[in-house]
């Protein structure tokens, strides 16, 4: 069951990686019509996506709970990973440009999306710090240490 969960949080960890990576290199163009294509039709991939995301999540702790999970550790990276994620989003208050904005109808969430792909750097110290930390979680990952 280790095993399984050192590969699965890899996986995703390296997932994380370049998805943010993604942010600087692809080009916004190229990005944010990924992003147009994730919320055509009413945004259904996107909310199929989340209930896979949620099952895994939840598959993710219950793994870790059978492997012996920590509480103390569990509990300060959910918060950790909570506050980055609630920082980051903060970052994101400025209007948009008529030219950047998502065509309607928009929901907060594809709001914030187009908004993320339009000023990425705006996150700069939040991705910083997440980087470092999957960069780390990697490290750990790969090597036992």
């Amino acid at each position: 069951m280790t095993v399984a969960l050192k590969i699965l949080l890899g996986l995703y960890t390296l997932q994380a990686l370049i998805k943010f990576f993604n942010l600087f290199v692809v080009p916004y163009s190229f990005r944010i019509k990924r992003i147009a294509a994730l919320y055509s039709g009413g945004g259904r991939s996107v909310k199929v996506f989340d209930d896979v995301l949620l099952a895994f999540t939840v598959l993710l702790v219950a793994m870790l709970a059978s492997a012996g999970l920590e509480h103390l550790s569990f509990i300060t990276g959910l918060m950790v990973g909570l506050t980055l994620t609630q920082l980051l989003f903060h970052r994101f208050n400025r209007p948009l440009d008529a030219d950047k904005a998502p065509p309607p109808p928009v929901s907060p969430i594809k709001s914030m999306s187009y908004a993320i792909q339009a000023t990425p750097a705006l996150a700069w110290r939040e991705l910083i710090v997440q980087t470092a930390l999957f960069v780390w979680a990697l490290y750990m990952l790969v090597t036992g240490a």
